[in-house]
């Protein structure tokens, strides 16, 4: 089977025109019955040669299909090292913060309705 689409709807053409020649000698053999399968079948190439016409216009022209596909955003531009250290920073102050308040409320927690201070 051809690739390109012009390709493609010759040969649908040229099966056509291969089973209306086998309607024509089934014709002339004196069979009605096989001549009429043989001339179904070349009115079915024929529209499918319809149908490859007008898949090719409703496809993209190799000019767009061959762009490059859609790239990713552009990334914004790196935070500099320092920056990036001072939040690390901040964040491990803000568990260890965290970390010693969890542990003083625990060690003030009342035990057996006494207070510990």
């Amino acid at each position: 089977m051809p690739v390109d689409f012009g390709e493609i709807t010759a040969y649908h053409h040229e099966e056509a025109a291969r089973h209306r020649a086998l309607a024509k000698a089934a014709r002339d053999r004196g069979c009605p019955a096989d001549a009429e399968y043989q001339a179904a079948l070349a009115a079915r190439w024929e529209e499918v040669a319809q149908e490859q016409k007008i898949g090719m216009r409703q496809q993209p022209t190799h000019r767009v299909a061959k762009q490059r596909p859609h790239s990713p955003p552009p990334q914004p531009p790196p935070m500099p090292l320092a920056a990036v250290c001072l939040q690390a920073v901040g964040r491990g102050f803000k568990h260890i913060a965290a970390a010693i308040h969890h542990s003083m409320a625990k060690r003030s927690a009342p035990i057996n309705g006494l207070q510990l201070h």
